[in-house]
Order: structure tokens, then C-alpha cells, then sequence
């Protein structure tokens, strides 16, 4: 963040090499109570008063606009007074080298404006790099490192220094890393909860914009910093990282930091700051200039989880020309899941402050909502500008809902669209609301409004039903896990692929009405040669788990793009879980995947709802796998005629030789006996088929075949199984000569004991 009109200049610098693709990204990332809440802080900053007038801000002015905060925001969840730059001036020290106030010219303390905030009901976030220390530390002999006896000129001296006021930490020196650790655990004991740590590519290699302007520390040494704040600040501080290279896509700040800044600096706002300058990526921070470009740059490491939270800088909204500029800045940053920081200052926001309350924006952020921009194909946008759109962006809550932003960054009127089947996966209309207003836009399939210039909206479309479908496309991705459409047959507009890449993850945000266990069911493509395993856990929103990581199977598929479904149930607790796949050093082979459905009703004895589409209500074979042989094309189809129940039912049928069948893999069950079911109905209209029946296999003994016979109208066929493995197969098959018809209705599946 800006501190000098010197470094106001300075905010750049050459970085190491960046990675073009995503697909090598391992890195481990720092999982926190924030990075699980997916959303930054709302809260307000000093920086506006400070950058335009190139000054520190002085106590009166901090604490009117303290209690403008509490009184006009606190209650729309604003619940943090943070301080920014300018910070040379605070030179007096404890004995420890660790500043006392914002400024010396302050009358009180840091605890004494800890202790006013939290009577106002708020916290205090400070602006401070652990790295710094005060020249007049320094200089002082009697200064030492907590906990030892290290002098504090052992550790720093104006031989490597940020500016003539504050030298940069050698974190090879001993005494170093109780130095960086203390200052964390100083604000911490302080009752902070939030450090704004800056210039951090100054300090990993020592340039700005390709000019040395210091001490080249290195990535190590950098990331070493790092680690030990992360190890100081726990899941109790909240890390901002400001100015980092982000070098190989954040692959160094990813473990350590919570929440990071992905554009330039605020500075004189508006549309120009929010979308103009320049929009190309270049190697050094800032790689994109603006919050969209660097929203869609780096949306692939965001979400929530264990990822990072992106931080598009500040708000100034009273620099904005037209209320449609101040709804998108908000409306951007929502999508995004930024924090929310007001800069404006009391005498500053003029009637523009509605904008920071809207209540259904707010909704999505504190529910965590994290979006991404729509992906046109799986390349870096780095290296291919058109591969993701920043002027379109969906996610997910954990109900299942969707969320959509639509955004108009030309200087003209346009239209921008979603279409609920393309886009989403929904076969049906869905009930749509606008958000910003909240008008109901009535059940759409899709939605094209014209916005004008630098408009946008933002809609909440929710999909009805039981079953809540959750698409791999949005969710957060972690250590490998990749974005990509380069296979057909996928469902919206992607899937994922990398997990065969040990430490690759995907995770979900979803929503369970009571504790208990639900029926899953993952959409998979797995053409690898051979059955491949993933792990799957969840734990709740504050990472308490409440299932255990265990091992799930995948069958081979015949090619990428032959997609099936493996069913499996989960324990969840009531409220928000994060359901987690994760390729482990134990897991073989890997899949693509498509997305997840989660039945919202809890399991009870019966176990029915394990069966995904046994009634096939869907109008396909959701749920379902099919086999034929090879050279011969599929002899299956789902339509409305002469159903047993409902409108759709399952047939086989040809006129010529055929062999078919379709089958579903339970997994997760309860051992025990259970009763399998269906109602089918078999009709001759030429020779007597060689087989027909339902079979019921790999239960942990030899497979259970039912034969089924020719009969006028539907009748039920079951069998009774004892699961001693915790999976079934059930499956239905037909060799027929020709002219054979199986319809198959209803599948479902009773536990006995």
C-alpha cells in the first residue's frame, strides 16, 4: 500500500518465473477459519485521508470516523477500523523494537484504540510488515529481541533498508525469527485480528519494475518470513499478503497467507481504477492492473475451502460517476469474494453510502459466497486473454443455488447472457431473482438483459427438488486440480481434471438441513485403464471433522468423454459442511470431475435414496452406466411411453442382436441384508432371448442373478443380498436375438436388518 510519495511510484518489480499453465500447481495451502469462510472482512480503512493528502492520519480524524463506523455500518456486519501506510512516522518503540501507535504525533496507544473499537462493538486491523524495523530500534542499543538477548541492530541495519526510515529484517540472522513471531504475537495480544502486511515483493527480490532498489532476499528467505507469521498468527490473525510477485501463481504465498491483493493500488479510484489501465498480464507485481483482470487472473486459487481469498483493494465510492459504476464495483466485488473496505470517510461519502448496505449482496458475502469468472477453455489467462470472461460470473451457495453476475465493462449499452442448460447444467426453468432489488424475474431458462455502460446485475436462480447438484466447475480447487472442457458430454460449462496429481483437491460448500447421513452421488469420467480411488472427508465450517477421509472407487469408462456415476453417502452436520475429494499418495489411477449431487433428505433406514435415478425421472440414465459391446452402438433409450410410475421409464430394445445392460454401484453401505427391487417388463416379439435378468454383484460374495420372464404388463423383481463390503453393483442385462423388450421402472433398495 502506498506510504511515501516516493514509493507511490514503486510498485512494482521483476518476479522469478511464472507458471503458463495451471495443471502444475501443488501447492499446499494455508488452511484458517477464514480461508474456510471463503469471503474477506467488511470493514474501513484510512487510506483515502492518507493517500490524498500524501499524509498520516491524525487522531481526531481517526476517531470521528470510528464512530461514523459504528453508528452508520457496524450493524451491516462492518466490523473493523484498520489503519494503512504512511507509517514512518511511528519511531517510538517498546523494548522490543515494536511500534506503539500509528503515529508519534498520536496522543494514545494501539491498546488504547484496541480497547475504544471493541467498545464500540468492532475490532482494530493494522497495517504493519513484520519484516520492518524503525530505524530509531535500531540505532538503539537498548533495543533487544523478545525472549533473547539479541541486539535489534543484530538483525537490521540501514545497509538493507525498505526506506531511510524503516530497514528490512536479515532472516538469516539469529534472533530473527523471535523478532518476525513476536510483532505478529504483539498485535495479537493487542486484541488484533487482522495484519495488512506490505511490499512484500520489495523485499524477495530487492527490485521494482526491473530496477534494484535493494537487497535481493530471494524466495527462500522470503517464504521463510512468511512461514513464520503463518506459525505465529494461527487461526487466530487473519494474514493480508499486499504487493507480492505471486510468482508461479502464488505457489509462494498460497501456504502462508489468508487473503491476497491481486491488482494495484486504489489510488484515485473509479471506473478507470476498477476496470481501465492496463489490461494485459505482465511478470512482476502487479501481474494485472486492474480488479476484473486480476479477479479472473487468479480466480482459480480462490474459493473457499482452504485457497486464498482475493483482496481487489479498497473502495473509495464516492469517485465513481454514476450510481450503475458504484452497484458493479460492489456487485464485482461480491462475485469475487473480496472483502468489502470502505475508504470513504465521513466527509467524504456523501449520499453514496447505501451502496456498502446493500442487503442481499451482503447476504452472499457473509454466507460466503466465492464465484468464478465463466472459463472458455482450460488455458492460462496469462497466456491466452480470451480463455476466461471477466464480464461473466457463477457460482454456488451451499444450497445449491446458483449465482450469476453479468457485467458491462464497454463504453456503450450491450447485452450480456446465461443460459440456465449451457452454462448451469439445469434441464429445467428455475426461479430467478434479481439481487440487487430483489425482483422476482419469474422461472427462466435464460436471462439476456442490455446493460448500459459499466452496468451490471446479479441474479440468484434456484433450481427446485430434493436432489441439490453441485458443479465441479465452480467449486474450490486446490494442488493440481484444473479447470477444463476439452472432453464432450460434460454438464454447464466444465469439469476438472489433475486429480491424478497426488495433493490435488476439490472442495464443497454444501448445506444439510439436520445432522446425519446423506446420499452423494460424483459425475466421473475415468478412461485412465484402470479404477481409479480418490479420498472424500468433510468437515464443518470451523474444520471440526464429521467424516473421516476414506477411499472412493471409480470404474474405467470407456473414454473421456463417457461420463457415469458413482453413488456413495456422507455424515454431515447440521448448517454449512466442505465436502472434500482429494487425490492422496495411496490413491490410484485418475478421473475428471463433472460435479457432485447431494440428496437434501437425510438417510433413515431406508436406503432408497442410495439409488440415483431409479425411478429415471430425470429423462436420462443419470445415476446409471452403461455396457454394450464394442462395434455395436447402445441399444438403450429413457422416454415417456407406458411408464409403470411417474413419466419416464428405462427400455431396452432392437431388432436386431443386441447385448445391453445398465447398472449402478452402491458404495458406503451399512453391512447387512437389504432387498432390491424393480418393476419391469419384458416383451417377445420374435425368438426367446438368451438372457434377460437383474444382477446384483461385488456385495463381498458371488453375484445374485434374477431371471426375468415375458409377461403381458409390469411385474416386480427382487432379490435379497447380503452386503458384507459395504458396496453393490445392481445391474440389469439383456442378449437377446432381436426383437426383445426390457422396460425397467422404479429401482429401489430396502435395508432388512
Amino acid at each position: 500500500m502506498t506510504m511515501t510519495s516516493f514509493t507511490k511510484v514503486l510498485l512494482g518489480c521483476t518476479s522469478l518465473l511464472f507458471m503458463l499453465t495451471l495443471g502444475t500447481q501443488t501447492t499446499e495451502a494455508r488452511e484458517s477459519q477464514f480461508t474456510r469462510n471463503g469471503t474477506g472482512p467488511l470493514y474501513w480503512s484510512t487510506y483515502e485521508y492518507q493517500y490524498t493528502r500524501n499524509a498520516p492520519m491524525n487522531e481526531a480524524e481517526w476517531k470521528k470516523n470510528i464512530d461514523w463506523i459504528a453508528s452508520d455500518y457496524k450493524a451491516s456486519g462492518y466490523d473493523m477500523i484498520a489503519s494503512d501506510g504512511w507509517i514512518e512516522g511511528a519511531q517510538l518503540t517498546n523494548e522490543n523494537g515494536y511500534i506503539l501507535s500509528h503515529n508519534d504525533n498520536w496522543q494514545h496507544d494501539w491498546a488504547y484504540w484496541s480497547t475504544y473499537i471493541q467498545n464500540k462493538g468492532m475490532k482494530l486491523g493494522v497495517y504493519y510488515n513484520p519484516l520492518w524495523v524503525t530505524r530509531s530500534a535500531a540505532a538503539d542499543p537498548s533495543k533487544t529481541v523478545v525472549g533473547t538477548n539479541y541486539k535489534i541492530s543484530e538483525i537490521a541495519s540501514s545497509a538493507d533498508k525498505f526506506n531511510d526510515d524503516l530497514y528490512w529484517v536479515d532472516v538469516t540472522k539469529p534472533g530473527a525469527k523471535a523478532y518476525i513471531q513476536g510483532y505478529v504475537n504483539y498485535f495479537k495480544q493487542l486484541g488484533v485480528p487482522y495484519l495488512r502486511i506490505d511490499f512484500l515483493s520489495w523485499y524477495e527480490t530487492g527490485t521494482d519494475k526491473g530496477k534494484t532498489i535493494g537487497v535481493n532476499h530471494g524466495s527462500e528467505n522470503y517464504q521463510t518470513a512468511l512461514k513464520w507469521m503463518q506459525e505465529a498468527a494461527g487461526d487466530e490473525m487473519e494474514l493480508s499478503l499486499v504487493m507480492p510477485h505471486l510468482n508461479n501463481h502464488a505457489a509462494g504465498e498460497l501456504p502462508y497467507g489468508d487473503m491476497v491483493r491481486i491488482n494495484e493500488d486504489l489510488a484515485h479510484g473509479g471506473w478507470e481504477n476498477l476496470s481501465g489501465q492496463r489490461q494485459n498480464w505482465v511478470n512482476s507485481w502487479s501481474q494485472w492492473a486492474n480488479p476484473f483482470q486480476g479477479f479472473t487472473g487468479f480466480s482459480d486459487i480462490a474459493g473457499r475451502g482452504s485457497n486464498m481469498i482475493l483482496d481487489g483493494d479498497f473502495i473509495r465510492m464516492n469517485t465513481f460517476k454514476t450510481d450503475e459504476e458504484r452497484k458493479s464495483i460492489i456487485q464485482l466485488f461480491t462475485m469475487a469474494g473480496s472483502p468489502i473496505a470502505i475508504t470513504d470517510q465521513y466527509s467524504t461519502i456523501g449520499n453514496y453510502g447505501s451502496f456498502y448496505k446493500n442487503k442481499n449482496m451482503l447476504a452472499l458475502h457473509n454466507q460466503g459466497f466465492v464465484g468464478k469468472p465463466y472459463y472458455n477453455n482450460g488455458h492460462s489467462f496469462s497466456s491466452d486473454p480470451g480463455a476466461r470472461n471477466s464480464e461473466k460470473w457463477l457460482g454456488q451457495l451451499p444450497d445449491g443455488s446458483w449465482v450469476v453476475g453479468l457485467f458491462n465493462r464497454s463504453d456503450m449499452t450491450a447485452t450480456r447472457s446465461v443460459n440456465y442448460l449451457k452454462d448451469l447444467g439445469l434441464t429445467e426453468s428455475a426461479n430467478t431473482t434479481e439481487l440487487w432489488t430483489g425482483t422476482s424475474l419469474g422461472k427462466l431458462t435464460a436471462y439476456s438483459p442490455p446493460l448500459v455502460k459499466h452496468a451490471s446485475k446479479v441474479l440468484k436462480i434456484e433450481p427446485e427438488g430434493t436432489k441439490a447438484s453441485y458443479a465441479a466447475e465452480v467449486a474450490t480447487w486446490l494442488g493440481g486440480t484444473h479447470f477444463n472442457n476439452n472432453y464432450a458430454g460434460y454438464q454447464g460449462f466444465g469439469f476438472v481434471d489433475g486429480l491424478g496429481l497426488t495433493g490435488a483437491k476439490i472442495v464443497y460448500a454444501v448445506q444439510a438441513a439436520e445432522e446425519g447421513d446423506y446420499a452423494l452421488s460424483y459425475r466421473y469420467a475415468n478412461a485412465s485403464g484402470m479404477n481409479s480411488t480418490l479420498h472424500v472427508s468433510a468437515t464443518d465450517d470451523k474444520g471440526v471433522v464429521v467424516q473421516p477421509s476414506r477411499a472412493v472407487s471409480f470404474g474405467s469408462t470407456s473414454a473421456w468423454q463417457t461420463w457415469m456415476n458413482q453413488n456413495d453417502r456422507i455424515h454431515l452436520k447440521k448448517g454449512v459442511n466442505l465436502i472434500t475429494l482429494e487425490r492422496t499418495a495411496s490413491d490410484a489411477g485418475e478421473i475428471h470431475l463433472d460435479g457432485l449431487v447431494l440428496d437434501k433428505n437425510r438417510l433413515a433406514d431406508i436406503d432408497s435414496s442410495l439409488i440415483q435415478n431409479g425411478d429415471f425421472e430425470s429423462g436420462d440414465i443419470r445415476g446409471w452406466s452403461e455396457w454394450h459391446p464394442a462395434g455395436q452402438t447402445a441399444k438403450y433409450g429413457v422416454d415417456s411411453y407406458d411408464a409403470y410410475k411417474g413419466k419416464y421409464k428405462l427400455y431396452f430394445w432392437d431388432t436386431k442382436a443386441y447385448k445391453q445392460s445398465i447398472h449402478q454401484k452402491l458404495i458406503g453401505l451399512t453391512n447387512g441384508s437389504y432387498t432390491v427391487s424393480a418393476w419391469v417388463k419384458e416383451t417377445l416379439y420374435g425368438n426367446k432371448p438368451t438372457t434377460v435378468r437383474m444382477e446384483l454383484s461385488e456385495h463381498g460374495a458371488k453375484t445374485i442373478y434374477k431371471n426375468i420372464s415375458p409377461t403381458k404388463g409390469y411385474q416386480r423383481v427382487q432379490a435379497t443380498v447380503n452386503v458384507t463390503n459395504g458396496t453393490l453393483d445392481i445391474g440389469f442385462y439383456v442378449d437377446s436375438p432381436g426383437l426383445t423388450s426390457l422396460q425397467i421402472d422404479q429401482v429401489s433398495i430396502e435395508k432388512m436388518d
